[in-house]
């Protein structure tokens, strides 16, 4: 615990709060936009008019009476679906369920990329900064520093959805009046029951990632090289998930799946709660939960045992 403790203690740096605030800002700003596209959208649909029959080509009589009954039909569609998604955008804001928002939003490219950042600076800056000598002069006992630095930079992805809830949390209401979206008529009950289970989720997937960003640090031994091997990890795994038939067997699909997010255009919403889904491949039914935890798992424990023998045969000498 002591050594835990110290680990957390390093983590108190500039570069820390700096990535917690950008993550806190992107989560604000992305809400402000998607709010904004919600009333849009809705607005644009209010006034919209079945065309008239000179537009349509068509003398008046039956006939354009009932191409424009099926365009009001399709408009009043159309309507409705806008008012549902806006009423969803709305829910998405609460203060409660705004949970879910940042942990899907940390579980997914953006958490990758600022877990990465962290564990430049936590694990690649041990090496960089010519600290690590001193800390294992101290413990000598090198799967405990390299299990003090994982837990460390697993609470600091933690750190990440709470600030990022934060922020949602107070700026969320606002956002939310300032448009004018509708009442979701969303339970309190439901609104934490979603938050509680996608911030669970999520939290397996930021020990996957802590693990990529502590086996980054040993490989690399730089804060530079930690931070770009990280993200082109990640990226790595968005563009792997892309190519046809290994689509469903890719990190990225595992997230996903375990995440339960959208697939394809199916994620592209006003407020999206991942930039993950959105790049994968649509095509067949996306993983359940069940495939998504055993592939995520297995990420973490390829990665972290991977780092512990790397580590365990470094010479270390600065």
């Amino acid at each position: 615990m002591r050594l835990l403790r110290a680990e957390l203690a390093t983590l108190n740096r500039p570069l820390t709060w700096a990535v917690m605030m950008a993550a806190a800002a992107f989560c604000v700003l992305l809400a402000i936009g998607g709010a904004g596209n919600a009333r849009r959208a809705v607005a644009d649909d209010a006034g919209g008019r079945p065309p008239s029959c000179a537009v349509m080509h068509l003398p008046a009589g039956p006939a354009c009476a009932q191409a424009q009954a099926m365009q009001r039909q399709r408009l009043d569609a159309a309507r409705g679906q806008d008012e549902a998604a806006a009423a969803h955008t709305a829910a998405q804001l609460d203060p409660i369920a705004a949970g879910a928002e940042a942990a899907g939003l940390m579980a997914s490219l953006p958490g990758a990329l600022a877990v990465s950042l962290l564990a430049g600076g936590h694990v690649g800056g041990e090496w960089s900064g010519r600290t690590l000598k001193n800390v294992l002069t101290q413990n000598g006992r090198r799967l405990r520093v390299l299990a003090a630095k994982l837990v460390s930079l697993w609470i600091a992805g933690a750190g990440l959805v709470c600030s990022c809830w934060a922020c949602l949390a107070v700026a969320g209401p606002l956002i939310r009046e300032a448009d004018h979206l509708p009442d979701p008529h969303q339970s309190a009950y439901h609104a934490a029951s979603w938050a509680s289970t996608q911030i669970g989720r999520s939290l397996l997937v930021l020990a996957a990632f802590a693990a990529i960003g502590l086996l980054a640090g040993v490989v690399t031994r730089g804060t530079i090289g930690t931070m770009a091997a990280g993200a082109a990890v990640v990226l790595a795994m968005l563009i792997a998930a892309t190519l046809p038939g290994l689509g469903r067997w890719t990190p990225a699909t595992w997230v996903q799946g375990w995440m339960g997010f959208a697939a394809g255009q199916a994620s592209i919403s006003s407020l999206p709660d991942n930039f993950w889904s959105r790049f994968l491949d649509s095509g067949g039914a996306p993983p359940g939960h069940l495939t998504g935890l055993a592939g995520v798992t297995g990420l973490f424990l390829t990665c972290l045992p991977a780092a512990m023998l790397v580590f365990r045969r470094l010479d270390v000498t600065g």
